[in-house]
């Protein structure tokens, strides 16, 4: 029976499991442990009222990731009645992450949806080693900073993961060279593939050529590969090197000889031109020949030419354009035949006259074939500018005025002896053709006799000056005493006489064996 100052209130625990129980508190006080699902009666004074009638906002479960909440956990009464308290289960997410700051670890009450966050993609870790994040495991999943949802219907662990890389830096010497590749991050413990140009143009003439890695990697292609398990540095070397280049004057001689030295070379390389051949045959009457490697205005004439490629270099290789002159003649000996730089002058030197009196020959003049330059006479030589291959041919004319004189009368043996002496040189030209010779005839006098000739004993006319048989002058003056000499001396050689062996023989100059000759002729004495 309750007495006429009490009541009594009735709380239940409602959501907590049986094996779990909370604390009740009267006005802040403990009073009771109730268990989950019981229920407890409680007698009040009514002169302490109002009640305030509380229990645990949280009861631990018996795992570490479990709890038991109840939102509303006070319930104030001045009179009878029930309360039930209500529980509900709540699960921890516990966020795990190696590297950097993460979000979201927490108590998610049962049946709602949790994120697990990471603050940062990449964590650097010392020089050249770094961390990436590459997604979420455990209870999450995801590959972003931010896991997919997670139902929180259960206690759960999110992870995030991480990789560790390493940097490759693939440098060069000389530094900045261009056409490399492989620099950059790597998963650890995985092969870096990296490569380097092998020729890299700085300017026309001008390279760096690659020669070999250095480094943490050594070999001589211009590609490689090399284990991350730290941070690494490779180099490619490369060398400078210079352009030697050759040229030709006249560009023809590039047709004939090809200067295989010609090149890239590494920088202070020693390199051996040629040897150039001295002699380029073009053709019979056309060559090149050998002038000289001109390089930056010095020359050298030798056929060899070694060169320091410390520089670009432009080497040229110089001939010069040569042609053949051919100076042809039947008679004489002449000069000039032969090899000439274009642009010469030929000089020709030889005899004008050819043969023995009376028979001789005399230089009319030249033929040029082919005739494009004409020849220049200096007086006793001849000039030609030899601008191309030229045949020079003599022109000889037959001086027949010598031989004319000296036939006398009709002797046939004096025409076969001419003939005879013309063809010492047969064969050995052409000649033009020749006109007949006249006889030489000995004019007879038709004077009457006047005594005995005192040179050859025949009788003679009185009115007569010369001897009708041999031709002596009858008159005993000097001049014709010479002349008559002259004349039996024509006589005695049956016409055919030489001027030189004469001229001994009388012990007379030539001239004045010529002039004899004319004036016997104009007296009709010769013919």
């Amino acid at each position: 029976m309750l007495a006429d100052n009490a009541f009594t209130v009735t709380v239940t625990i409602q959501g907590l499991p049986a094996d779990l129980d909370t604390n009740v508190y009267v006005n802040g006080n403990y009073n009771s442990t109730l268990a989950g699902g019981a229920s407890a009666t409680y007698t009040l004074s009514n002169t302490n009222s109002p009640y305030t009638i509380s229990i645990d906002s949280y009861v631990q479960g018996t795992n570490n990731g479990t709890r038991y909440y109840c939102q509303n956990t006070a319930w104030q009464t001045n009179s009878s009645g029930t309360q039930i308290f209500t529980y509900l289960p709540q699960y921890f997410l516990a966020v795990q992450t190696p590297y950097g700051s993460a979000d979201g670890q927490g108590w998610y009450t049962s049946g709602s949806t949790a994120h697990a966050t990471v603050s940062d993609q990449d964590v650097p870790e010392g020089q050249g080693t770094r961390n990436i994040f590459s997604g979420w495991t455990g209870d999450a999943t995801g590959s972003q900073l931010a896991s997919n949802a997670i139902t929180m219907d259960g206690p759960k662990v999110a992870v995030a993961n991480w990789t560790t890389q390493f940097l490759l830096a693939v440098e060069s010497d000389p530094p900045n060279a261009t056409g490399l590749s492989g620099s950059g991050w790597y998963n650890s413990n995985t092969q870096a593939n990296f490569s380097a140009s092998m020729v890299i143009p700085e300017t026309s003439t001008t390279r760096l050529e690659f020669d070999h890695w250095s480094g943490e990697f050594t070999g001589q292609q211009i590609v490689g590969s090399i284990l991350m398990d730290r941070p690494k540095t490779v180099k490619a070397d490369y060398l400078a090197q210079y352009l030697l280049a050759v040229q030709y004057s006249p560009v023809n001689v590039a047709g004939s000889y090809n200067e295989t030295h010609a090149g890239w070379y590494d920088t202070n390389s020693d390199v051996q031109l040629g040897p150039a051949p001295a002699t380029i045959t073009l053709s019979a009457v056309e060559r090149l020949q050998f002038t000289g490697w001109s390089d930056s205005g010095s020359l050298s004439n030798n056929l060899s030419y070694t060169i320091l490629v410390d520089r670009p270099r432009n080497i040229t290789l110089s001939y010069t354009t040569q042609y053949y002159v051919e100076v042809q003649s039947g008679y004489g000996t002449f000069s000039g035949s032969g090899w000439y730089d274009r642009g010469a002058t030929a000089t020709i030197t030889g005899p004008t006259e050819y043969g023995t009196w009376p028979i001789s020959h005399t230089l009319t003049g030249w033929t040029v074939d082919p005739p494009s330059e004409a020849l220049t006479d200096n007086g006793g030589s001849w000039a030609i500018v030899v601008n191309g291959p030229y045949v020079v041919q003599a022109q000889w004319g037959l001086n027949y005025f010598p031989l004319i004189l000296l036939f006398c009368g009709a002797v046939i043996g004096a025409t076969a002896a001419v003939g005879g002496f013309v063809g010492y040189k047969r064969g050995a030209f052409r000649r033009p053709s020749m006109p007949k010779p006249q006889k030489t005839q000995l004019t007879p006098s038709t004077h009457n006799p006047k005594g005995t000739c005192n040179h050859c004993g025949s009788n003679i006319s009185n009115d007569a000056e010369f001897c009708e048989k041999c031709g002596a002058a009858v008159s005993g003056t000097q001049h014709f005493s010479v002349d008559d000499r002259v004349y039996d001396y024509i006589v005695n050689h049956q016409g055919v006489i030489s001027l030189g062996t004469a001229s001994t023989d009388l012990g007379m100059p030539v001239e004045q064996l010529k002039e004899i000759t004319e004036r016997l002729k104009g007296q009709g004495r010769l013919s």
